[in-house]
Formats: C-alpha cells, structure tokens, sequence
C-alpha cells in the first residue's frame, strides 16, 4: 500500500513538472514569432526606394518644384522650393503599398497621394488655411 502511494506521488510530480515544460513552451513561442516579425518590419525593402522629383500646382499652375529620396525603409527626405526660390525640407513616408505622406514642415503644407513603380501623385493642403492643390513627380 505504501509502495503505491510513493509511486503515486512520483507519477504525479513527473506530470508536473512536464506540465510546467509545456507551459513554458507555451509562453515562449508567441514571444519568439512576435520578436521575429518586428525585425521583418524594420528591414522593410520599400519598392519606390531611389531619387524622385516633380512639381506641385495650385489651380492648374506651377507653383513650386519638389525632390527627394526614399530610402529602403520608406522614409522620404528632400526639399521643395516655391516660385521664388525659397526652399524648405520635405519629410515623409511611404508604405509598402505606395500611400505617401509628406510635410512642409516650416510652412504646414502636407502631401498625401500614391506612387507607382516609376510615378507619383496626389494632392497638398495647407495647414493654416483651406488652399489645396495638386503634385506629381517621377521616380529617376
């Protein structure tokens, strides 16, 4: 009786400690694809990567020239210049799918539209008032 008891007991914390490897298992692999992910995320090879230009237009006029560089995480960086020549810095981004966000930053004027493989455009609008307009551009 004494002999079932101890085989008993030695049943049961050999269950138990192959519950706890389970569970251990168990927590660790979410953990393990989430961290795998995030790396996929940040080596991003954005397909629009390269020097871009063109022109932006407010009513059907040129009103200004832009250019930039998108590097292979999306981000964009450059500059636009008004008719006057003065110029400003062009910040943004770009995903995977092509949306392009991008900012004036030192006069509030903000891009959004869409690029293809060699082609962009989209509209801008001022932060401050209700002027919009329209930009395109092209990948070089």
């Amino acid at each position: 009786m004494m002999e079932n008891k101890v085989t008993y007991i030695v049943i049961e914390l050999i269950l138990l400690n192959k519950m706890k490897k389970l569970l251990l298992i168990l927590l660790c692999v979410p953990i393990i694809f989430t961290t795998c992910k995030k790396e996929e995320e940040e080596t991003l090879n954005s397909p629009f990567v390269g020097y871009w230009s063109g022109t932006y237009s407010y009513d059907g006029d040129v009103v200004g020239l832009w250019s930039g560089t998108i590097s292979t995480n999306g981000d964009i960086n450059g500059t636009a210049s008004n008719i006057m020549g003065e110029e400003t810095n062009l910040n943004g981004t770009v995903t995977i799918n092509g949306d392009f966000t991008a900012t004036l930053e030192e006069i509030g004027i903000n891009f959004i539209g869409q690029l293809s493989s060699d082609f962009g455009s989209g509209t801008w609008n001022v932060n401050t008032n209700s002027e919009t307009g329209t930009w395109e551009g092209n990948k070089e």
